[in-house]
């Protein structure tokens, strides 16, 4: 009989009682627990115990629809009562997504109400020493279905059958600080007294390391999600994780999207022959490690893109160059502050260069300024000369179609190669973001829009920032 999860909650809601004031007041803490559905999608419910004579349920229902806020955000869980092993629950990550509450919900003689949350974290004691394990969501079967070959020949003998998939993949695929290997996991759905049999596949991931941490390894984890989501365009996530760490196992059940995708190949399916793991062999995964929140930003809008059109997806397309130029800059900031250091990548420059010193330069232009007054018209002359200050540093920045050329050059990227005029693509920015009509200009928007132009060239310059100088060069995997 499996051990029912239970923990003491508390609620830090100041005003609660104000919404039923003649019913006795909140104790503010209360037993719970928490169910996983595991037959209905690993679905997550807080089970919320409570005398009925406080109205929780009613007061927590009518603070809710008044408040436009999360509601865990107010729970803490403050003592695990069982199982013994279970060290701590942690659900301030996520968010609710429903709650629900009946007069016939008693137990134990109490009240209850449940709360479905987006996704739950448990961390248990734990001696076993395994390699951790992670399920995906479904859209990205088809990326890891391209790993088996199976034999449909069944060996039969008078009790069971005999069939074994052969995964490709032999040898672990070295990722950052850890190895990883894309596999199905496969068990029998139905029952053996049946004439057929049914055989369940589900995506998952093995991973390998030492000497991680558990936020270190969902790094790596998250990261190779990403890969994986750009290679295909499609949203890779993982719905559950079983995480070793020393003499902790860590337990996280996400709500994720789970869509079977019949084309998992995307834009770049011939340059990387069809196989993903091109990609992930190619890219230099310590930039991508320490850049991680800034990569899962960007393709997690260039994937948006693909699914929109028109104004929509250029401007986020564009918007994508501007952050990986902005990218650059703020590199080559931080670069500068640290003396000494050789930096992995040229950066763009924000700035012209000057023979004088900042100070110096600022006076230079601010005198040269204070020289134009004398042609400015009576009425402008004193706000003229009270917004000098505010004009030192737009004469000193490059404009920005130099910015993007500077990038463009420095990473060996030619927009005309991808059908593609800078000027024209700036323009076109510059008229949608000031809000002119675009009719005139929809039949250039729809062929730069064109999976050939600017998605390629965006995607190109995504490949670059991940450390693939030429796409054309890439090593291929080899089984």
């Amino acid at each position: 009989m499996e051990i029912r999860t239970f923990f003491k909650l508390k609620i830090n809601i100041d005003n609660l009682d104000s919404f039923y004031p003649n019913q006795e007041k909140c104790s503010r803490i209360y037993q719970t627990e928490l169910i996983i559905d595991d037959k209905n999608n690993n679905e997550i419910q807080l089970k919320i115990f409570f005398d009925d004579k406080e109205y929780l349920g009613e007061k927590i229902m009518q603070w809710n629809h008044i408040n436009d806020l999360n509601l865990i955000d107010y729970f803490q869980a403050i003592e695990i009562i069982s199982p013994e092993n279970l060290l701590e629950i942690d659900f301030l990550n996520y968010r609710c997504k429903g709650m629900e509450n009946s007069t016939d919900f008693y137990e134990f003689k109490l009240k209850y109400f449940t709360i479905k949350l987006t996704g739950i974290k448990k961390t248990f004691s734990n001696s076993e020493k395994s390699a951790s394990t992670i399920y995906l969501n479904q859209q990205s079967f088809g990326l890891i279905e391209l790993n088996y070959n199976y034999n449909q020949h069944f060996s039969w003998s008078k009790e069971e059958y005999n069939w074994k998939p052969k995964n490709k993949i032999k040898e672990y695929i070295k990722f950052g600080n850890t190895s990883f290997k894309p596999e199905h996991n496969f068990f029998n759905s139905t029952k053996n007294h049946l004439e057929k049999i049914s055989i369940q596949k589900e995506p998952k991931l093995t991973i390998q390391y030492n000497d991680l941490n558990e936020s270190e390894i969902k790094k790596h984890i998250e990261l190779i999600c990403t890969l994986y989501s750009f290679y295909s365009i499609e949203n890779i996530d993982y719905s559950l994780s079983r995480i070793y760490t020393n003499d902790k196992l860590h337990i996280e059940i996400r709500d994720v999207s789970n869509n079977i995708s019949k084309d998992y190949h995307g834009i770049f399916r011939w340059e990387f022959y069809q196989n993903p793991l091109n990609l992930f062999i190619n890219v230099d995964s310590t930039q991508l490690l320490e850049n991680s929140d800034f990569y899962k930003k960007i393709v997690e809008r260039y994937i948006y893109s693909q699914k929109t059109s028109g104004e929509s997806k250029f401007m986020i397309l564009y918007s994508i160059l501007e952050q990986i130029r902005n990218k650059y800059i703020l590199d080559k900031k931080i670069e500068k502050e640290k003396a000494g250091e050789t930096p992995n990548l040229k950066k763009v420059t924000e700035e012209y260069s000057f023979n004088l010193s900042k100070t110096q330069t600022d006076r230079f232009i601010k005198k040269t300024l204070e020289n134009i007054i004398e042609i400015v018209s009576e009425k402008d002359k004193e706000l003229f000369k009270k917004e000098i200050k505010y004009k030192l540093t737009p004469i000193k920045v490059v404009s920005m179609i130099n910015q993007f050329q500077s990038l463009f050059d420095y990473i060996k990227i030619e927009p005309k190669e991808f059908d593609l005029d800078f000027l024209e693509l700036k323009s076109l920015r510059d008229s949608i973001f000031h809000g002119r009509p675009i009719s005139e200009n929809l039949e250039k928007l729809n062929k730069i829009n064109l999976y050939k132009c600017l998605p390629k060239f965006v995607g190109t310059v995504i490949l670059k920032y991940s450390g693939i100088e030429n796409i054309k060069e890439i090593v291929k995997y080899e089984n």
